[in-house]
């Protein structure tokens, strides 16, 4: 029995996050710290160059993400961190900026 082309034996799920998982979540967190509130920002993505100990500097980008109760009478705001690379020699400090698309 031959399986159909579209159908692959690798897993659907996985996901290209580049170095986050080297990253020490302590630092994830101080990133995210220095990003604006995200119930009041216009960008839904955005990234930041940290210095991330024995990882290096890293640029850590952040999406926001909607979070909502039952019946949607209430909802939440968050930055989740999507991507990890590392950071271009010379860039700037940890201000946030726009992420490119």
């Amino acid at each position: 029995m031959q399986v159909p082309q579209h159908l692959s034996s690798a897993p659907s799920g996985a996901a290209d996050n580049g170095l986050l998982a080297r990253v020490p979540s302590q630092f994830v967190a101080q990133a995210a710290r220095t990003l604006p509130d995200p119930a009041c920002s216009l960008d839904d993505v955005m990234s930041v160059d940290i210095e991330a100990a024995w990882a290096g500097r890293v640029r850590l980008t952040f999406k926001r993400q909607r979070y909502c109760r039952p019946r949607a009478k209430v909802s939440y705001f968050a930055w989740h961190c999507i991507h990890a690379v590392p950071a271009p020699a010379g860039a700037p400090g940890d201000q946030p900026h726009a992420a490119l698309p």
